[in-house]
């Protein structure tokens, strides 16, 4: 079926931005009924979801190389972890159709296939911090990988189905896998709080959260070593 989120002021996302440690993040799932699913990519043509622990230790891989990582990573490295958190959560597997996929000669594909949702699903990205000295901001609302901080939930406030021919725009908080984006929300709430970032010169508060625990590391972040800044 397919769908169109963000569908321009005041029918955006639901946007959540956060930072654990490997172990919480794993643990925020605990006792919910879900199902990670590749949406952003064609998949193999048996697939049918993404191994939980493939998703877990990947972003185990991502915490470790990535936000915390002594290393300097050149973006093929950095996609390589990154492309493993990059992923799509459902309560509901049913609601997770395919679709064939043809070639320009009319052929079927059969390796590969496309995934194609029929309700809205909660897609996790990195966040990021950019940091401009000269005007003392600092913003998570753009994309700058040198900045990868950590994990953003988002869940449309309203889609529109691609097979409507009415266009008729409905509200995606009346489908089960709101109630799933609220209950993560909760659980990492329930383990962290809104994040303090120190300058030299000035405090921020930005809009994520983060966990004591994952605070005990953060620090060691690259991004914020070289713009001299404290997340407390």
């Amino acid at each position: 079926m397919g769908y169109f989120g963000g569908l321009g002021s005041g029918k955006g996302w639901n946007k959540f931005n956060f930072i654990l440690t490997p172990n919480e993040f794993q643990s925020i799932f605990t006792d919910l009924k879900f199902y990670f699913v590749i949406t952003n990519t064609r998949v193999a043509i048996d697939y049918t979801a993404t191994d939980k622990s493939y998703v877990f230790e990947g972003y185990q891989d991502f915490f470790n190389e990535v936000i915390i990582g002594k290393k300097e990573l050149d973006r093929k490295e950095h996609w390589f972890y990154e492309d493993k958190i990059r992923i799509s959560i459902t309560g509901d597997i049913n609601k997770i159709s395919f679709k064939e996929i043809i070639d320009k000669k009319g052929i079927v594909s059969n390796d590969y296939k496309r995934v194609d949702p029929t309700e809205p699903v909660i897609n996790i990205s990195p966040f990021y911090l950019y940091f401009l000295k000269d005007k003392e901001s600092l913003s998570v609302a753009y994309m700058n990988a040198e900045g990868t901080i950590g994990l953003e939930l988002t869940y449309p406030k309203f889609v529109s189905f691609l097979t409507d021919e009415d266009n008729s725009i409905i509200d995606a908080h009346a489908f089960r896998t709101y109630n799933l984006y609220n209950d993560l929300v909760k659980n990492i709430k329930a383990i962290s709080n809104k994040a303090k970032v120190q300058s030299n010169t000035k405090l921020y508060r930005p809009n994520f959260w983060i966990s004591p625990e994952a605070k005990k590391a953060i620090n060691e972040n690259r991004y914020l070593k070289v713009n001299a800044l404290i997340i407390s």
